[in-house]
């Protein structure tokens, strides 16, 4: 009894150090297919030769896409068809964003707001918002998935809005304590504020579904729920790390911060199964970055 009992514990033992090695795997996988969409394939920043390229975007989107369709059509992959797909929405609403960003700006040109002004910048984020996330809605019904795969639920809305709601009443009278006595004068700070949850709203949703809301539950089926909020979390951090409003010392600050905010958003979203409370406390996060970099502008 005693050797059969220690061959079954070697056995799970095993079978544990195999799955453990099968998960880092997908983990690495889903993180560099991300990577080339988010940040290779990313119009905030110029760093890589593939930035702000519309042909990379289109081929990586194509690839995805075509991935997907292998997936859909095979036995043994079909359960998992939803990744693949998942990716290529993600990626197909960057070059969607792009064709359309010079139109949006020459628009604005037209009725005199400049996005080098608060309320600019608000439209012009409102614009993306909605230039990304209409898209990936239609996507994601045509796929034959309902809302409450990407998180559009009410699901549990009492710990979802209670913990967003909390940081969001921590973090905005904050960036009036630091930031408010900066401003020139009280129209400009109130035009800010205004401006600022526009843009943060638009901002966090956006971001919430694109870079979370249509992968986590996905990722959960093979990296499980932790995997899953850390390899969406590291992306959205590092993709926050070529942020331009920042000197390059702060950057390595500014990736932690990203990071802390994205695993409290990941976590929310999968406990209370709703994305309404991870787009508050973004939002509460953006809100005090818009009042802070408007001041030292």
């Amino acid at each position: 009894m005693s050797n059969q009992h220690l061959s079954g514990n070697l056995d799970i033992k095993n079978s544990n150090k195999h799955n453990w090695i099968q998960q880092l795997i997908i983990f690495l996988l889903f993180f560099f297919c991300e990577a080339a969409i988010f940040i290779f394939g990313s119009y905030y920043f110029d760093v890589f030769a593939t930035n702000k390229n519309l042909i990379y975007g289109l081929a990586i989107s194509v690839i995805f896409l075509g991935i997907a369709l292998w997936f859909n059509f095979n036995d043994r992959l079909s359960r998992f068809w939803r990744i693949p797909f998942a990716f290529f929405i993600a990626a197909i609403v960057t070059p969607i964003t792009a064709i359309s960003g010079g139109l949006i700006r020459t628009v604005l040109g037209w009725f005199s707001v400049s996005v080098d002004t608060s309320q600019g910048l608000a439209i012009e984020k409102i614009c993306e918002m909605l230039l990304k996330v209409i898209p990936i809605i239609v996507l994601v019904k045509l796929s034959g998935a309902n809302f409450g795969s990407i998180y559009l639920s009410r699901g549990n809305l009492k710990l979802g809005l209670g913990m967003g709601f909390l940081v969001f009443f921590f973090l905005a009278p904050a960036s009036f304590m630091f930031a408010a006595q900066r401003f020139s004068s009280t129209d400009t700070l109130m035009a800010a504020v205004v401006w600022g949850l526009v843009f943060s709203i638009a901002n966090a949703f956006m971001e919430e579904l694109w870079l979370r809301g249509i992968f986590l539950k996905h990722f959960e089926q093979l990296i499980g729920l932790k995997g899953s909020v850390w390899v969406t979390s590291l992306i959205f951090a590092s993709m926050h790390s070529f942020a331009y409003y920042f000197m390059p010392e702060a950057l390595p600050f500014f990736f932690l911060n990203t990071l802390a905010l994205g695993l409290a958003c990941g976590y929310l979203i999968m406990k209370s199964k709703s994305i309404w409370g991870a787009v508050i406390i973004h939002m509460a996060s953006d809100f005090f970055l818009f009042i802070a970099v408007l001041a030292n502008a």
